[in-house]
């Protein structure tokens, strides 16, 4: 990759996982927003080369332009219509730019380590919040910005899955090595503790628990891999009670809670407090739930042949008169806010640009990139469809999703992959 293009790529990357810090000295957030997306509108168009040979590049052409049509059967102009795809299109740029323009094994080098110093500043900034000035603010993420914290659950899961399946399929863990991992997995914890976030306590055991699964199927001929589902097991029973510690001191989960209940009792009022949000709704009777306002909007956009088509107007999901007519407040997740903005094309067609992304493979196969691949797609399914909208409304997840992506894809990037492979003796 041309080194001035490199350098802007890894400039963009360092600000948009410190932009919450950026916006809490500065005291500026619309101008620190604007100044971040222009040198990430930078990283893209400097030195551009739009590829064809990419996955989903004739796609993604077509995708754009019913996605601006949309915006003007619902008189969104040409600047709201960008606006609100504007990091769904920067993340398949960056993906197409990365995936044809070959970095050197020194370049990777640098990406993959920033990326790791950066989830370690993620913790750092939220140790910082909470043991220090002693808050826990759900819209304080690390270093991060996000409004309503919902990337606090989302960024701990993904960062989660792609350390665990390095460690399962690394026959022989070094110092550094569980150095490393323990220090990636405890910052990304402390950005969902610090936040409040209760979704960590579900999504994190499930993907966990998926995650031991798929490399089970690939590694359970494999003498070291016993040794790894002890070492799993023997952390796990360590760390149990800092996660019914996290459990009792949440917001929501603490409030039917004394202390003195049994972890049991504890993790069963979690569900039940969980189960109970799901389905909730306000004294109007619009959904407040994640699951019903999923259900009451699935159903409004197949009664209603404009809005299956194209929904309500980019937007238009913060529109008071349109949440009164679909009748809900609150629980918006990724493909329901698509539905809502553009209809079913915008929905499908999202979603259909992130398998591009995450599951084209064109690089050689592995097991361990095989089981990395399938994790990346449940992750971004899990997020998308149950929880939020993280993967299409900022960059904070995909800076670290794209690369990783391109890196076991890409036939251009296949000479790093086999060294990172060789050189570290993971057992792909």
């Amino acid at each position: 990759m041309n080194g001035i293009k490199f350098k802007v790529l890894i400039l963009a990357i360092i600000l948009v996982l410190t932009q919450g810090l950026l916006d809490r000295l500065f005291f500026v957030s619309d101008i620190i927003g604007y100044i971040i997306d222009a040198v990430v509108l930078l990283a893209v168009v400097f030195y551009f080369r739009y590829s064809f040979k990419v996955p989903g590049a004739k796609f993604f052409l077509l995708f754009l332009v019913i996605c601006f049509y949309i915006g003007f059967v619902n008189n969104n102009s040409v600047v709201e219509t960008f606006l609100y795809l504007r990091y769904l299109i920067f993340t398949y740029l960056l993906f197409n730019q990365l995936y044809v323009s070959p970095l050197s094994i020194k370049q990777w080098n640098l990406l993959l380590k920033l990326l790791v110093v950066m989830i370690v500043l993620q913790g750092l900034g939220s140790a910082f919040n909470v043991f220090i000035l002693q808050q826990r603010v759900e819209g304080y993420v690390g270093l991060m910005s996000s409004v309503g914290g919902t990337t606090a659950t989302a960024f701990p899961v993904l960062i989660s899955v792609m350390v665990s399946t390095y460690f399962l399929f690394k026959p022989k863990m070094t110092k550094q090595d569980w150095l490393w991992c323990g220090t990636v997995l405890i910052s990304a914890f402390l950005v969902g503790y610090s936040s409040g976030k209760r979704g960590i306590y579900f999504y994190i055991p499930i993907y966990m628990f998926l995650t031991f699964m798929l490399a089970a199927k690939h590694l359970a001929v494999y003498s070291f891999f016993k040794k790894k589902i002890f070492n799993a097991s023997s952390v796990l029973v360590v760390l149990f009670p800092l996660f019914i510690f996290g459990i009792q001191n949440s917001k929501g989960f603490s409030y039917s809670l004394d202390g003195s209940e049994s972890a049991s009792q504890t993790i069963s009022s979690a569900i039940s407090y969980a189960e109970s949000y799901e389905g909730a709704t306000d004294q109007y009777g619009r959904t407040i739930g994640r699951s019903n306002t999923s259900m009451r909007i699935f159903r409004y956009s197949l009664s209603q042949p404009s809005s299956f088509f194209f929904g309500e107007g980019y937007g238009s999901m913060k529109s008071d008169s349109v949440q009164r007519n679909l009748g809900f407040r609150y629980g918006i997740v990724g493909f329901t806010r698509d539905l809502v903005s553009g209809g079913w094309f915008l929905m499908l067609g999202t979603m259909y640009l992130f398998y591009f992304i995450i599951l084209k493979n064109k690089s050689y196969t592995t097991k361990g990139t095989k089981v990395l691949r399938t994790l990346l797609m449940l992750v971004f399914i899990g997020v998308h469809c149950f929880y939020s909208s993280d993967f299409s409304v900022s960059l904070k997840l995909t800076v670290f999703l794209v690369p990783v992506a391109v890196l076991i894809n890409s036939p251009y990037q296949a000479h790093v992959l086999k060294h990172i492979v060789n050189m570290k003796k993971i057992a792909f």
